[in-house]
């Protein structure tokens, strides 16, 4: 929304009280206040945006539907589109809660890694199982995202203004129960687990920022939705074996508000224990939306977007799934602080 300068708005209002009745003159000064009082409460109460988008899969060199299921030549001019979008909203950064690569090769990562930095706006990348899936993938990850990644490592923690936020990072378990950090040829469903060694980080890692509002990313969710609301719908199998212990572990501090993951391709929010799981669909995969969310000193605001060019949604390969789009309570949430 534009701006009009402060001396257009002195002589705006002086014109218009020089020109009014003594009645009129009181009705726009008290106008005139509660415009300004908007104004202020919105651009300078402290609220901030991010962005979160999930599960992109972006950056095959099979021009198919392998990049999600929009056709991967479109890709590109998605993530134009992207970056327009997010240049009107001015988001302070961006998350990408998995699977931003489809591991085809390391060309492929990186070629998702450019598409990503063309988006011109700081962003934290998370990796996914498809991200993972093989011997190398990890290998290709951290040299292709490295500058975006603290440390260089792929579980992690940032603070940006006065929210935290922790990224997780599960760990395939294969049918021996050996903890890897790549998946298992022809094993079906995928199983995911945080090690040991990520809940003695994070656990530390709370106690140290435990007056900040924090956030935790982990790819798969770990509160699921109620049976009802997934009835006659089909989310991707696989799941985050460790999911109740990790609940346990977050429901101990009590500066945890909220855990933002994709892995299903739909979205949904559920609610458990004081904490809020928002769950994002894949970003290539009808409906094509990210969430955009608004950091109010005295709460979260989650809200559903879709991209400014609605083709891409009707252009979807699963435009049939009307489902994935959530209920109303799926697409809108306030979490308080």
């Amino acid at each position: 929304m534009p701006y009009i300068t402060t001396p257009q708005v002195v002589q705006i209002y002086e014109v218009a009280l020089q020109n009014s009745f003594p009645v009129i003159r009181k009705i726009i000064v008290l106008a005139s206040l509660s415009f300004l009082w908007y104004r202020v409460d919105e651009r300078g109460s402290g609220m901030w945006r991010f962005i979160q988008f999930s599960d992109p899969h972006l950056g095959s060199q099979v021009h198919s539907t392998r990049n999600g299921r929009v056709e991967s030549a479109l890709i590109p001019a998605m993530v134009a589109c992207l970056r327009h979008d997010v240049a009107e909203l001015q988001p302070d950064f961006l998350i990408v809660t998995g699977d931003i690569a489809r591991p085809d090769s390391r060309d492929a990562v990186f070629a998702a890694r450019d598409l990503m930095d063309s988006l011109d706006v700081p962003y934290y990348p998370m990796g996914g199982s498809s991200d993972f899936r093989y011997e190398h993938s990890r290998e290709w990850f951290v040299e292709a995202f490295g500058a975006h990644l603290p440390d260089c490592k792929t579980h992690y923690s940032f603070t940006h203004k006065d929210l935290h936020v922790c990224v997780l990072d599960p760990w395939w378990c294969w049918e021996n129960g050996t903890l890897m950090p790549f998946g298992e040829d022809d094993v079906s469903p995928p199983r995911w687990v945080i090690p040991p060694d990520q809940f003695e980080w994070l656990e530390d890692d709370l106690r140290q920022h435990s007056e900040e509002a924090t956030i935790i990313a982990v790819h798969p969710p770990s509160i699921l939705p109620d049976p009802e609301v997934t009835r006659n719908k089909v989310l991707p199998r696989g799941g985050l074996e460790n999911a109740r212990l990790l609940v346990e572990h977050l429901t101990a501090h009590a500066q945890v508000k909220l855990l933002l993951s994709g892995g299903v391709h739909a979205h949904y929010i559920a609610r458990e224990a004081g904490l809020t799981q928002v769950v994002t669909g894949a970003l290539t995969e009808y409906p094509v939306e990210f969430r955009d969310i608004h950091v109010h000193e005295d709460r979260l605001e989650v809200h559903t977007k879709g991209l400014s060019n609605a083709t891409y949604a009707s252009q979807s390969m699963v435009h049939e799934k009307e489902w994935a789009k959530g209920a109303d309570e799926d697409r809108f949430a306030v979490i308080p602080l």
